[in-house]
């Protein structure tokens, strides 16, 4: 079902059904202001602004509050970096290893983005999110002993710290175990960022268009089924970049 591809108002109907199923008695004044947020969600301008909303929570320096459409976003971008450090980390060969400059460089960048990751969830209402970070975080637990003989310390809460002095003089070989393998616990950390991100993104999608589609109504039935509506229509607006 394309955008702009409905001409009446019944195709809505099963769409909309369980917005205002929950109202024991549907109101005239309900259902026009139900079709008025249609005939809204059916418009070009609608589209540019929850892009224009998306892309203000995105760059917002407000990270007070939890579960917010900026706090979301700010955790996805977080992950996808997380993400994009422990590929580059987990793609290394033996060669890249022994060039303990680079190795330096590589796992610093990983730690920095790791911590950054484990703050912005300290934000996040996603329940996705969070049991994907919760898992991500047991992972490099469990392997804290082997990391912290390669010079990564996992901390009580659960930040990384680099001590380079040993990290250089570790094995090559055990760094590759650790860090240079699509099998690794460092790849697994991308795989766990990847979720993170997508169910942050999700999260925003939904935490904004309940902000647009209820803010002038203060009747409870109408949230009723909005979630079902809204994480299969929003993708219309969010794009999801790897």
């Amino acid at each position: 079902m394309s955008l702009y591809g409905i001409g009446n108002y019944s195709a809505y109907s099963n769409l909309f059904s369980g917005m205002y199923s929950g109202i024991g008695r549907n109101t005239s004044a309900n259902l026009q202001e139900l079709m008025k947020k249609v005939d809204e969600v059916r418009s070009p301008e609608y589209k540019k602004s929850i892009r224009s909303q998306f892309e203000k929570a995105k760059s917002s320096s407000d990270s007070s509050e939890i579960g917010t459409v900026s706090s979301e976003m700010k955790l996805s971008e977080a992950a996808k970096d997380l993400k994009k450090r422990s590929a580059e980390l987990s793609s290394m060969s033996l060669k890249d290893i022994s060039d303990k400059d680079t190795l330096v460089k590589k796992v610093t960048a990983f730690a920095d983005s790791y911590n950054a990751a484990v703050d912005a969830m300290g934000k996040s209402d996603s329940v996705d999110a969070l049991k994907s970070g919760l898992s991500m975080t047991n992972t490099v637990k469990t392997y804290s002993g082997a990391l912290s003989r390669m010079g990564v310390k996992v901390g009580s809460d659960n930040k990384l710290t680099v001590d380079e002095k040993t990290l250089r003089a570790a094995d090559d070989r055990a760094v590759a175990s650790m860090f240079g393998s699509s099998y690794s616990p460092v790849a697994r950390v991308a795989d766990k960022a990847d979720a993170i991100s997508k169910a942050a993104v999700n999260k925003a999608q939904t935490t904004a268009f309940k902000g647009m589609m209820y803010d002038s109504s203060n009747s409870s039935g109408l949230y009723s089924g909005y979630n079902t509506f809204a994480s299969s229509f929003l993708g219309t607006f969010f794009d999801y970049h790897t």
